[in-house]
């Protein structure tokens, strides 16, 4: 080890007598090193990089999931509000069905009046009902237990809660509150941030042929979006990237571009059918998006990082 030590000691020597040599040498050293350093930062920066998006993803997830149990614990509030109405109880025992539609439409008429477009209270009477019922009623009925999820009626997408009347042990009916599905996108709006839901085309055929024909167009995969419900351009910019796009989206879980930084989330209706996904996302540009704040702060944080290690390459040499 000594004598190893000694030879390099020596060849240091002879190199500094000769000065271009070793000048030039030190020069090429201390490019290879900057060269080396800065590919080293670039793959670091970018995995950190990763790894916010990949987190900033999980919180939109975990947000989608968050308000939606804040919509079921507020329709349970709402029908038990219902429920507690002695008049209506009456009315619904004694089958009187002029005074229960009067008393339901007075409750619609005030999710109007206060601004809940599309939020509807129905009743669904379990005794000398005139139509069949659709699944999700007919399985309250049978089982006396409440449900709640999201499903595709003929008048759009609904977020929805069925409860079962019960007096005095004797089902008598079952109450359902409901909402359309892109309220959602009001509330992210205030956020800051984009909503955007895509029915699965097999889904198509419960809607209405006048929605289905009028309101719904493909956007990417057999996935259709009510095109005058969503924001346009964050819709039309996957429809413009199309496939290989949004096959990398599903992939990684997330994407970025110049304009927007997207998510999603595959949804399920009531009965647990695959019925489409959220896309949720913001926009890149401003100096408050996170995606610049990210951009900005790995930038910053290599040229420290790269002036910390020419100067140390100097000091070396």
């Amino acid at each position: 080890m000594f004598s190893f030590l000694k030879h390099l000691q020596n060849l240091s020597q002879k190199l500094k007598r000769k000065k271009g040599l070793w000048f030039t040498l030190l020069a090429a050293v201390s490019i290879a090193g900057i060269f080396t350093s800065m590919i080293t930062l670039s793959f670091m920066t970018q995995n950190v990089s990763e790894e916010i998006y990949e987190n900033i993803s999980q919180s939109y997830n975990k947000s989608i999931r968050n308000k939606i149990s804040e919509r079921e614990l507020n329709f349970k509030k709402s029908l038990l509000i219902i429920e507690s109405d002695k008049s209506f109880l009456k009315s619904i025992t004694e089958n009187a069905t002029a005074k229960i539609k009067v008393k339901i439409d007075s409750y619609n008429k005030s999710f109007r009046e206060n601004n809940f477009v599309g939020s509807k209270i129905t009743f669904y009477p379990s005794l000398n009902k005139i139509n069949q019922y659709r699944n999700s009623v007919s399985s309250v009925i049978e089982q006396k237990n409440s449900n709640f999820g999201i499903e595709v009626l003929a008048e759009g997408v609904f977020l929805l809660y069925l409860n079962p009347i019960i007096i005095n042990g004797k089902l008598i009916g079952v109450l359902e509150i409901r909402e359309p599905l892109d309220t959602f996108k009001n509330d992210y709006a205030r956020e800051s941030k984009i909503y955007l839901f895509l029915l699965d085309q097999k889904m198509l055929n419960k809607l209405s042929n006048v929605i289905r024909n009028k309101e719904y167009k493909e956007i990417v995969r057999e996935l259709y979006v009510n095109k005058f419900k969503y924001n346009t351009l964050f819709y039309g910019k996957i429809l413009e990237d199309g496939e290989k796009a949004y096959s990398k989206l599903l992939s990684k879980g997330y994407s970025v571009d110049k304009l927007y930084f997207k998510t999603y989330r595959k949804i399920s209706d009531i009965n647990g059918n695959n019925i489409g996904v959220v896309v949720l996302g913001e926009v890149v540009e401003g100096s408050g998006a996170f995606v610049n704040i990210v951009d900005n702060l790995t930038k910053t944080v290599t040229t420290v990082a790269l002036g910390l290690v020419i100067s140390i390459l100097l000091f070396m040499f």
